[in-house]
């Protein structure tokens, strides 16, 4: 059976164990995507949005230069905002290429798997929800804490190849096609005025449902941090991703507000 490693102990294992390559999912490491969410101006909003997003992640093998990956991604999402807390579902898709930047044979070199800049291409289907409760002010929406579920399930000729590697000595593979995983995140707008607004956020969280025995009862975590500027109806984005063994990547992302509907939020009457 295949040697698999989850990756919060990528760094372990090749300190350790003196491991030649791990691979993992090309979708790991660019995990988070930005959400924007109607801001509370009294008024119940829900908005219906589309974006756009490009990363670049690297995926560093001992002794050797990272791997690299592009990747290009697309979703459509709900939000909607009340009175205390937000709320968001969507679906999306994405495609990129993998590049292996040093190639892969087995112990005694005598056959070659991967070739040095080989570069395969990969796809994924994602759906994500959460909900946000919030606190705001004049100026100021400040997300208290927020929960998000992403799944993401990847396909095509990467993760194929990575299926279709033997067990070989000091190369371990997480060939996982399905990943479903959580954050808890925070995030604070400050609006400029009635037309522009800018906001940081930070997040972390980890991959769900793994083999607690296999990993040795770690977690597949990821964390960073989130900058956006709102005009009117575009909203830029930009994201730093951190990923277990060293993985990361940078984002950069343009949502656009296609429509939105509100109604007034009835203030409760005081009890006489």
């Amino acid at each position: 059976m295949r040697k698999i490693v989850l990756f919060s102990i990528i760094v372990t294992v090749l300190s350790s164990c003196g491991a030649r390559r791990i691979y993992t999912s090309a979708s790991y490491g660019s995990l988070k995507s930005y959400t924007e969410k109607p801001i509370n101006n009294g008024e119940k909003e829900t908005a219906t949005y589309i974006s756009g997003s490009f990363s670049n992640p690297r995926h560093p093998q001992d002794n050797e230069d990272p791997d690299k990956a592009t990747a290009g991604s697309f979703s459509v999402y709900r939000a909607t905002t009340d009175k205390r807390l937000n709320y968001y579902y969507g679906l999306g898709a994405g495609f990129g290429t993998y590049q292996f930047k040093s190639d892969l044979t087995d112990s005694d070199n005598s056959t070659r798997y991967i070739d040095k800049n080989d570069a395969l291409n990969f796809y994924n289907i994602n759906l994500k929800t959460g909900i946000n409760f919030t606190k705001t002010w004049e100026r100021f929406e400040y997300s208290i804490v927020g929960l998000e579920f992403i799944y993401v399930n990847e396909f095509g000729p990467y993760i194929d190849k990575l299926n279709s590697l033997p067990e070989i000595s000091e190369v371990y593979v997480f060939d996982k096609k399905s990943i479903f995983a959580f954050n808890l995140n925070t995030e604070i707008t400050f609006r400029i005025n009635q037309n522009n607004n800018i906001g940081y956020g930070i997040f972390f969280g980890s991959v769900l449902f793994l083999d607690r025995q296999e990993t040795e009862n770690k977690s597949a975590s990821y964390n960073g941090f989130i900058l956006k500027y709102n005009y009117k109806d575009f909203t830029i984005s930009f994201i730093k991703e951190n990923s277990a063994g060293l993985i990361h990547s940078t984002q950069f992302g343009l949502t656009y507000k296609l429509f939105s509907k509100s109604k007034v939020i009835e203030e409760e009457a005081p009890e006489n």
